[in-house]
């Protein structure tokens, strides 16, 4: 992969991690929107989110073959990928208790957003150890 490429995927999979937990509602109550912070356990994800875009970050600024971010990133992925779809499947447990309400919840988009920015992630540090670089100088 190019340079650009891997940073351009670790971009969109910060940025996608950033609009998944501040911007988009995670579940829909009728008309109301329910964002990530209402939710049990939403720091799981928060934290996860933020260690794999760090590690990220590390991995495409210190150019090399370091092993152990790779295996960290795939670590912190694969928890952070874990804790977005337990909080975007519970999201009817907010609503639902023994009271069955008139207006069903249902899925917002925060959650599918929240996977494809970490396999992004994933993605950009699994490229940057395959880069290619320019010989032109």
């Amino acid at each position: 992969m190019s340079k650009v490429v891997v940073r351009v995927v670790a971009v969109a999979g910060a940025a996608g991690a950033l609009i998944a937990a501040v911007g988009l509602p995670w579940a829909w109550y009728g008309d109301r929107a329910v964002h990530l912070t209402e939710f049990p356990g939403w720091v799981w994800y928060a934290g996860a989110a933020v260690l794999l875009n760090l590690v990220t970050a590390g991995a495409i600024v210190v150019p090399g073959r370091r092993g152990w971010l790779l295996l960290a990133a795939g670590g912190l992925g694969v928890v952070t990928i874990v804790a977005a779809v337990v909080v975007m499947t519970r999201y009817a447990d907010v609503f639902l208790g023994p009271v069955v309400p008139a207006v069903r919840p249902s899925l917002g988009p925060g959650g599918p957003v929240a996977v494809l920015a970490a396999l992004a992630s994933m993605t950009a540090v699994a490229g940057s150890r395959y880069l290619r670089f320019s010989r032109s100088r």
